[in-house]
């Protein structure tokens, strides 16, 4: 609507305000819903006297919110981005996901530690629960301390009433079934973390050979470099990728991992084997090229002692890909931290 009388000006700078810091709260989880509706068109219908008095309400009471808002969070954001993505927002009924890249070239560049650690490849997800951000490491690394907590829990804590009952006391049809549930749920839990171990190392080096290569030239790298990297010519093997793509991203002719030593070495023997005996259940032995182990023994004598050396073997291999390509810290921001039993501390989030 074309602006053009002092009422309708009026109007448009209440709007203005309105919608910039309806955008903050909802960015900040602060709606209880989705934002409401603002138009221009609501407030025409006022005496140009409750105009001016909002607006001057709105100037002295949102303006300020506004610029701290910006300020505290984006590098260079003003009002007006915060409108435009309001209309954005209002027509996906204030829930949107879409890629980081896309939402800093849209609206703006967060200021550093404001996300905390999310990589680049990261997707943002606004809602009445905040503005987030998701990408595969933070979901699998919850999926590996889940089911490890849950296996423990269950082995070390919920099982062991049972082990001081004699055998014909277990097998009372009630006990038995209970004995029986326990153990299908700690068996479920110990698959489960062995395949989100897996799967966390191969997003998480494929997250880092994927920033590399939407933020530098590769024209200067050889063929099979740029591949291992992008996979953009034939696939290549996750230990391959360990290997080569933290030395590529660092510029080293030498990353911080070898299958020869830990913790590479001890990735490929137990986190590896283990996870292909489930995702490839075969009767038949794996190849020798690959240990020509017995792949149902693997998936039937999986234990607690085994699942707990991988999650450990993950986080050493998490913890020298970061050193290698970021520096500083230990790990990851986005990696949880364990508490003196060893259990993985989970926080509340939706």
């Amino acid at each position: 609507m074309e602006i053009k009388s002092g009422r309708q000006r009026e109007a448009a700078e209440i709007v203005h305000y309105k919608k910039a810091a309806a955008v903050g709260r909802l960015l900040l989880g602060e709606l209880d819903g989705p934002m409401n509706a603002i138009a221009v068109e609501q407030y025409l219908k006022k005496t140009r006297k409750e105009l001016l008095s909002e607006r001057d309400g709105a100037r002295a009471s949102l303006r300020g919110e506004i610029t701290k808002f910006c300020k505290n969070n984006f590098e260079d954001v003003e009002a007006e981005d915060l409108v435009k993505l309001y209309d954005l927002l209002n027509e996906h009924r204030s829930e949107w996901f879409l890629p980081l890249t896309d939402f800093e070239r849209r609206i703006g560049k967060f200021k550093v530690g404001v996300l905390r650690g999310a990589p680049l490849h990261s997707t943002i997800h606004i809602s009445p629960w905040g503005l987030r951000t998701e990408f595969p490491e933070q979901h699998l690394v919850k999926d590996m301390a889940l089911a490890f907590n849950d296996a423990v829990e269950i082995e070390e804590h919920r099982l062991t009433p049972y082990r001081t009952k004699s055998w014909r006391e277990r097998k009372q049809q009630e006990t038995r079934s209970e004995i029986a549930e326990l153990i299908r749920r700690r068996e479920a839990s110990l698959r489960t973390c062995v395949l989100s171990c897996f799967n966390l190392i191969e997003a998480f080096i494929n997250g880092v050979a994927w920033d590399y290569a939407h933020t530098h030239d590769l024209s200067g790298l050889s063929k099979d470099n740029r591949n291992v990297l992008t996979e953009s010519e034939r696939p290549v093997s996750i230990v391959t990728k360990l290997v080569r793509v933290p030395a590529l991203v660092a510029g080293k002719d030498a990353g911080p991992l070898h299958q020869t030593r830990d913790p590479l070495k001890s990735f490929i023997e137990i986190v590896k084997p283990y996870r292909d005996a489930i995702v490839h259940a075969s009767p038949f032995a794996a190849p020798d090229k690959f240990g020509g182990y017995d792949k149902l023994s693997k998936l039937y004598e999986l234990n607690l002692g085994t699942v707990r050396k991988a999650v450990e073997v993950t986080t050493a291999v998490v913890k020298e890909i970061h050193q290698s390509v970021h520096g500083g810290g230990e790990l990851p921001l986005w990696f949880l931290s364990r508490d003196a039993d060893g259990k993985f501390v989970l926080t509340v989030q939706p």
